[in-house]
Formats: structure tokens, sequence, C-alpha cells
């Protein structure tokens, strides 16, 4: 019989530095292939497993004995004190019973159909900010000027919210999705900021309904059953955070990914027909999210690489390291927008699958086909080492893309 791998030395400290142009961390490659399941060590101090095998990692987020539920006394925390992920009222921190209830209230908005039926005024916005960007001339940041403007603009409009307030929602997010151990204070004072403003936004539609995703929510109901207040603004507050961070720095990463391979981005304006693919080829390699949401094992569980997880250890199951296992995909550090049967995990899997992946799609499609199409003689302004990337984050995304045309 093979000996078992034996776990790092070391237990090593979360979260990890990025790979090369904000890639996959090169630690969880190394990991995978000596012991797909050791320890790591978070900001917060505490010590919990880090799962990086594509199986192990899709069976943490779905197993039935894994839950998200970490309300209990001396549950370990990503980061000390109060941090985003550790609210016990959360959809995300919820399992069972009470999470199946809060998704059958608002999965209804949040349908393929209703996705697809806002393709053309996300189509809108996206040919609004290009007019801008061409008009203006080059040089550009396309991460300000695009990839951000466009989700921000259209979680702005689906929720009825000002666009004049998004400088407002990125510094929150921003500060929320801070890794900084020290940075507890300024945490809290961001989500008492953003918790009040959305409590005046949500009662300004009840004295005004406009049609919108916020009216939609506060109208759901299954069986009669509705959302509290405060089930709402977490709602929203989770809306506007997902709405426009994540998706933003998948756009800049897939245009620069593109950039980066000339022969795709011609095939892609060669063949629209390429591009849902190309799409879920970028999201497999390109998720900006580098960590995840610890889940707590509530039986001894084996995984399917044969690793043993005891019961109240919590493990780390990032998506990033599932999607670049080479096991599952051949060649997983290599762009091909033509690859089959690419089952990534970017958007999660099981109870917790990322409600607005829909939407997602359906932005990130419509921002990089309109890019394709108007800017063909798109290219990077600086040399691809040169861009910066940000640290100490939950999501790992440019600073800046400049190109020229």
């Amino acid at each position: 019989m093979a000996e078992a791998p034996k776990p790092p030395h070391d237990s090593g400290s979360f979260p990890f530095p990025p790979g090369p142009l904000g890639g996959c961390p090169e630690e969880y490659r190394r990991r995978r292939a000596e012991c797909p399941l050791a320890p790591v060590t978070l900001p917060s101090g505490d010590e919990v497993l880090l799962a990086t095998a594509y199986d192990d990692v899709r069976e943490v987020l779905a197993g039935a004995s894994f839950s998200r539920n970490l309300r209990y006394p001396g549950a370990p925390r990503m980061l000390p004190g109060e941090a985003l992920g550790d609210d016990p009222h959360a959809l995300t921190s919820m399992d069972g019973p009470e999470h199946a209830r809060l998704r059958r209230i608002v999965q209804g908005a949040f349908t393929p159909r209703r996705a697809e039926a806002r393709r053309p005024a996300v189509q809108a916005v996206a040919e609004e900010l290009l007019d801008g960007i061409v008009a203006a001339g080059p040089p550009a940041d396309l991460l300000a000027s695009y990839a951000f403007a466009l989700p921000v603009e259209v979680i702005c409009r689906l929720l009825g919210v000002p666009a004049k307030d998004s400088g407002l929602f990125r510094a929150w997010s921003d500060t929320l999705l801070s890794l900084t151990p020290g940075g507890a204070g300024e945490r809290r004072r961001a989500a008492a900021e953003f918790g009040a403003y959305v409590e005046g936004l949500v009662a300004e539609h009840r004295g005004a309904p406009g049609g919108d995703l916020i009216d939609a929510l506060i109208e759901a109901r299954d069986e009669g059953d509705r959302l509290s207040e405060a089930e709402l603004g977490r709602m929203v507050r989770g809306l506007i955070v997902a709405g426009h961070e994540t998706t933003a720095h998948v756009i800049a990463r897939g245009v620069l990914t593109l950039l980066r391979n000339p022969a795709e981005f011609a095939a892609l304006r060669a063949d629209p027909g390429l591009l849902p693919d190309a799409v879920e080829e970028i999201l497999r390699l390109q998720i900006p999210g580098h960590g995840a949401l610890l889940r707590v094992a509530t039986a001894d569980v084996t995984l399917p690489s044969g690793a043993a997880v005891a019961r109240g250890r919590a493990v780390l199951a990032p998506m990033v390291a599932a999607n670049q296992d080479p096991v599952r995909f051949a060649e997983p550090g290599r762009l091909d927008i033509r690859r089959a049967d690419n089952r990534h995990l970017s958007f999660g899997h099981g109870p917790h699958f990322c409600l607005g992946a829909h939407l997602a799609r359906v932005e990130v499609q419509t921002a990089l086909e309109a890019v394709v199409r108007r800017l063909p003689g798109l290219a990077l302004a600086v040399p691809a080492e040169e861009l910066t990337w940000t640290t100490g984050s939950r999501v790992c995304g440019l600073r800046r893309l400049p190109v020229t045309w």
C-alpha cells in the first residue's frame, strides 16, 4: 500500500500570495501534490484544514456532513472580531430548514429566465460605457471605466439605487472584504454605515415602489412567508457587494486573459458563438476569490482523496484550488475557450450555490462580447508584468487595467 502523503511541517498562514498575474496561489498547487488536506493558520490565529483537490473541495461545499453554521462558542473565525461571513443571521451562515426557507422566498428573483430578460439592459450599459471610452480616446483604465462601471451601473439599476452612491459601495466593500487582522474597527464602522444606508433605501422603496429588485424582494413570498426587515436588509447588502465586486474583477481578468491569448481573442471575434464556453473557461481560470467560507464537519468524514476530517474540525475549501486540479482539468493553467465538460466550482456547489450566478454570467458574457466586437485592436498599454494586484483581501483583483487600441 502506498504511503499516505505527509502534511507540511509548517501549517502556513492564509491568505497565500497570488501566483503570477494574480493567478491561483502556488501554495495550493504544492499542497495538492504533497498533501491535499493539511492545516493552515487563518489571520485570526485559528488553525483549520485546507482542502485543495477538486473532489475534496466539492464534497466540503455540498456534503451533508459539512455545515456553514459556525455560531457555537469557540468556533473558528477567519479574522479576530466580527468580519464578513460571520453574521449568524446571513443566508451564507445558515443550513437546513432556515437556509432553505430564505432561498425559497428569494430564488424567484434570480432565475435564468429573469437573468436573460435583463440582458438588453446590460447590453445598453455596455454600449454606453464603450461609447464614452471610444470618444475619450486611448489610453484608458478599463478596470475603472468599464469592468467596475458596468456591474455597478447594472446593480444600481436593478435595485433602484442611485448610481452616484457607487463610490460608497466600493469603499464599504473594500473594507468588509479586507483580511487585515487589525481592521476590526474599520469593518464595524463600514458595516454600520452600510446597514443604515440600506435601511433608508428599503424605507424609500416601501413608500414609493418602482418595480425594481428591491421591490421584488419586499413583495417576495413563499406560501405567505416573507422576509423580515432584518433579512431584507442583509439580502440587499449582500446583493450590492456580490453584485459588483467579484463580477467587476472577473470582467477585468477576462479582458486581460484574452489580451494575453490573441488567438483566442481573434477566434471570439470571428465566431461569437464561442462566447458562452469562453466565459465558463474564464470563470474557471480567473476566479478572483482565492479563499472560501469556512465549513465545520458535523460528523467524522473521509474525503474522496482518502483524507480524514474529524467531527468538529473546520475546513477551508477554496474554489480556485479546485478549478486548477489537473486530475479534473487537463492543463488547468491554460486558457481553452473550447474546453469540454467544464464543471468548474467558481459559483460554489450544493445548497450555497451563488444566487446571482445566472445574472453574473449574463454580465460577463455581455461585457466581453462588446469589448471584442467594438475594440478589435485592444492591447495592454504596459507590459503585463507591470500590472499590480490587490493583496490582503478576500478578492484578488487588478488595481488598474491600462489599455490602448
